[in-house]
């Protein structure tokens, strides 16, 4: 692995895999079964991904937590940065001016080489950013809210998911989406109007369908639109799901989300258990 400069005062150097290539569109996922997800976890941060993935970077502060594919070729970034006024500026270079900016030299950094951006949109309060070279692509999911220690600045944290294949996209966003930290620095608890639980069912914590919503579960709303989400078990086992094809109308339950378990077909629940 090399080792790259995060652009922010206060978040550590950390580790990435090397450029990921060949990634393709985002797809659909094709899930002929409930993919099981495991927790990986620091004293600050944690997230779901499924078998063989390993946390490729980490902060104790919860500045920054990134997590990959045993192949490296799935890739989902976390960070959160403060970017002072005077970096705001340009003080430091034009990466800093603009979260966009931001968002975008991240990326860069992440893929190896300058990537371009493709498209930009807003999504239930926060920024959309596809972004392509010529040897992948992938899509940038950011935040931005003020930065208490210095107005004229902005702090902004950013979800990156890169893939390498028709549905890895898919999978590393719903895994990016998971990351939740806690950290000195973290969006406000306030202000998730926009993560409404009976629309976003499979998208969402069970906490958050209880009331206590968090940027992780805004984030996950996003899960919609990669045609993919969370379901779980009674005992809290936590597994990624295409929400229309793996959704059965008939079963032996009733309508819902099944796998299989020996020789049984258990009932899952819609959304994530933590």
């Amino acid at each position: 692995m090399r080792r790259i400069a995060y652009f922010a005062t206060i978040a550590a150097p950390f580790c990435l895999a090397t450029p990921v290539l060949a990634a393709i569109g985002i797809l659909a996922p094709k899930l002929a079964t409930p993919i099981p997800l495991q927790l990986m976890q620091n004293k600050s941060c944690h997230a779901l991904a499924p078998a063989g993935w390993n946390v490729v970077d980490q902060d104790d502060q919860g500045a920054t937590f990134s997590v990959a594919s045993a192949s490296r070729n799935i890739i989902a970034v976390y960070g959160v940065a403060g970017i002072t006024g005077s970096q705001a500026a340009g003080s430091d270079g034009p990466q800093y001016k603009t979260p966009a900016a931001f968002a975008q030299s991240l990326a860069s950094t992440v893929m190896g080489t300058n990537v371009a951006v493709t498209g930009t949109r807003m999504y239930n309060g926060m920024q959309v950013m596809n972004f392509a070279t010529a040897k992948g692509r992938g899509f940038a999911l950011y935040r931005v809210y003020p930065l208490p220690s210095d107005p004229k600045g902005y702090a902004v944290s950013v979800r990156l998911a890169i893939g390498g294949g028709a549905d890895d996209i898919s999978t590393a966003g719903a895994v990016v989406a998971s990351i939740d930290c806690n950290g000195a620095l973290k969006p406000p608890q306030a202000g998730y109007a926009e993560v409404h639980a009976k629309s976003a069912e499979t998208g969402i914590s069970q906490r958050c369908k209880s009331g206590d919503c968090r940027d992780a579960d805004l984030a996950g709303t996003y899960n919609s639109e990669l045609g993919i989400g969370y379901v779980h078990s009674a005992s809290g086992k936590n597994y990624l799901v295409n929400p229309v094809s793996d959704y059965r109308e008939t079963g032996p339950n009733g309508a819902g989300y099944y796998r299989v378990a020996g020789s049984t077909m258990e009932k899952l629940l819609p959304g994530r258990f933590d």
